[in-house]
């Protein structure tokens, strides 16, 4: 008998299942507003929740971590040369340096007989043809080699000497010839030549190689020679440097 029923009930149920399926093919379905806040598992929420003011803002977060550095940019263009500065002030004086190697010893000095020179003045006439010319005065005479009762120099040592002389013609004349010698030789001449009543001055110079004890002098060919206080007439001589 309880079989009986089950049997019915089953029955029902399988000639009411197309029906079913039917009915929900043409049933519609409530539109719902779209709302993702309101939207449930199952189905939609009837009223939508109104929004309020936004809150204060939050406290700032912890600093992030030091990013890694940037690769390094493309040389730039050289710039313009800028306009030169003032001088800077004098920097402090630096300290004291050491003392510097010892120099080389130095050539020797002159010796006192190789130190030779000599002048002599005229401060008077003079008119003696034909002999050695007496100075009056003698300004120089280093090493005392030139004798002023003679005129003559002597030669300390064997070398080179310079020797010049310049004379004023005396007015009373027309020419003067004076000549430099070496031991009674003729080296070199002087000559002037002016007519009577007026001056004329002339002179000449040597670079003598004299031995030892030579004797150098001028002596007088024609003529006069002008002589006063300021010594129109000299004659000079020293010592270049000693030779073999």
């Amino acid at each position: 008998m309880a079989s009986t029923r089950l049997s019915i009930w089953w029955l029902l149920a399988l000639l009411t299942l197309p029906f079913c399926l039917c009915q929900d093919e043409h049933m519609e379905t409530p539109q719902q507003p779209e709302c993702n806040c309101c939207r449930g598992d199952f189905g939609y929420r009837l009223h939508q929740p109104v929004s309020g003011p936004p809150g204060l803002p939050g406290p700032p977060g912890l600093p992030g971590n030091h990013g890694n550095n940037g690769n390094n940019g493309a040389t730039g263009q050289e710039g313009a040369k800028g306009e030169k500065g003032d001088k800077g002030d004098m920097g402090p004086r630096g300290e004291r340096g050491h003392i510097g190697v010892k120099g080389e010893k130095g050539h020797p000095g002159v010796p006192p007989e190789l130190q030779v020179a000599f002048m002599a003045s005229m401060a008077t006439h003079f008119s003696n043809i034909n002999s050695g010319i007496i100075f009056s005065s003698v300004e120089t005479n280093v090493g005392n080699f030139f004798d002023v009762m003679t005129g003559r120099f002597s030669a300390p040592v064997t070398g080179i000497y310079f020797f010049t002389f310049h004379m004023l013609k005396h007015e009373e004349v027309e020419d003067v010839y004076v000549y430099l010698m070496h031991n009674g030789n003729t080296i070199v001449s002087m000559y002037s030549y002016e007519t009577k009543g007026k001056q004329d001055t002339s002179g000449n110079s040597a670079v003598l190689k004299l031995a030892k004890e030579d004797e150098v002098w001028l002596r007088m060919g024609t003529g006069a020679l002008h002589g006063d206080h300021q010594r129109y007439c000299t004659f000079c001589g020293f010592l270049l440097f000693e030779t073999k």
